[in-house]
């Protein structure tokens, strides 16, 4: 990547923080989750869920990267069918970063998503930020647990920098232990987010940020056809 273009990139991704923020802070002040879009595909028998949450990093906290001091941004997922108060399916994310003064790069540890923990480097801020709110093709179900033709929910619950005993040690069995791919219907964590609407604040971490996805549901096989055909896809 050249100057020009990372500094671009620096320049778009400093914006959308900096526009973000007014609205991020009114999340932090009110329980009620915030509707985003997000995309959702069928890939090896399992659904997948893509979005970003960007908003969660405010001016403040996105120079905060830069500091040598480590942030951990903990994203937990909880799929619904709508109108329904037990969760299909639970999953959950944890990423870390941290600039490293000496060789001027930024190391991003990424874990959870029921693939194997690892660290990316990177050269400027503003690659550690995509890379830290950045939710790319992570699984939440398998299709098993998703029948066709009926509305789900996805909410999704971020933490930047939580700092809850408990919480952290669930989340350190859960990733440790995990349950083949990593997709459960959120055991005691459940109980967890229950909390985190009873108490928007969550004692300890720097932000909240809270999101339900617009309704979504799978496509019967003879809709999927009926879809092809009008595209005129084979």
């Amino acid at each position: 990547m050249t100057r020009g273009r990372a500094a671009s990139l620096a320049v778009a991704l400093v914006v959308a923080v900096l526009t973000s923020t007014t609205a991020a802070r009114a999340d932090d002040d009110d329980d009620r989750p915030v509707t985003q879009k997000m995309r959702f595909v069928e890939k090896g028998g399992v659904l997948r869920v893509s979005t970003k949450i960007t908003q969660i990093f405010d001016s403040a906290a996105y120079e905060a990267l830069g500091s040598g001091f480590e942030s951990t941004l903990l994203v937990r997922m909880w799929l619904y069918r709508k109108g329904e108060a037990e969760p299909v399916a639970f999953q959950m994310i944890q990423r870390k970063a941290i600039y490293d003064m000496w060789d001027e790069v930024y190391e991003v540890r990424l874990e959870g998503g029921g693939v194997r923990a690892r660290t990316k480097k990177v050269k400027y801020r503003a690659e550690a930020l995509k890379l830290l709110t950045s939710i790319d093709s992570v699984p939440i179900a398998t299709v098993d647990d998703v029948p066709v033709d009926t509305n789900h929910v996805l909410v999704v619950v971020a933490e930047l920098n939580p700092v809850s005993d408990e919480t952290l040690a669930e989340v350190r069995r859960w990733l440790t232990e995990g349950n083949g791919g990593g997709l459960d219907r959120g055991g005691s964590l459940f109980g967890a987010m229950v909390s985190v609407f009873v108490n928007p604040k969550i004692a300890g971490a720097d932000r909240v940020v809270r999101l339900k996805s617009q309704p979504f549901y799978r496509e019967s096989e003879d809709e999927a056809a009926t879809a092809r055909d009008d595209r005129g896809a084979p």
